[in-house]
């Protein structure tokens, strides 16, 4: 078996490791968008009561007029914590100010 030695200009290496670092970032950032979805954290009935301090019918309505998204997985029920957290900020007004 014998070596043998290939040169390579300085730009060339540049060029190739500058291409890989992108393709590096390109697979990051698919990875990311892929497992985002299951990253999130979901949030079952009894925590969106408690972080809204409302009442389990209030919820359910809320689920039935469509204001608030969910997912449903056998019998129980999921919601995105981006959404409630969505929810609180498209209803918020600011009452203690006057202008």
């Amino acid at each position: 078996m014998s070596n043998s030695f290939v040169l390579i200009e300085e730009k060339t290496v540049n060029e190739l490791f500058n291409e890989i670092k992108n393709l590096n970032q390109k697979i990051d950032s698919e990875l990311k968008t892929k497992v985002g979805g299951l990253s999130e954290k979901w949030l079952d009935n009894q925590d969106v009561m408690l972080e809204l301090k409302i009442s389990q019918r209030t919820l359910q309505n809320m689920r039935h007029t469509k204001m608030l998204p969910y997912s449903k997985v056998g019998g129980k029920v999921y919601y995105k914590s981006t959404d409630v957290e969505r929810l609180l900020s498209e209803n918020y007004t600011n009452r203690g100010r006057s202008g």
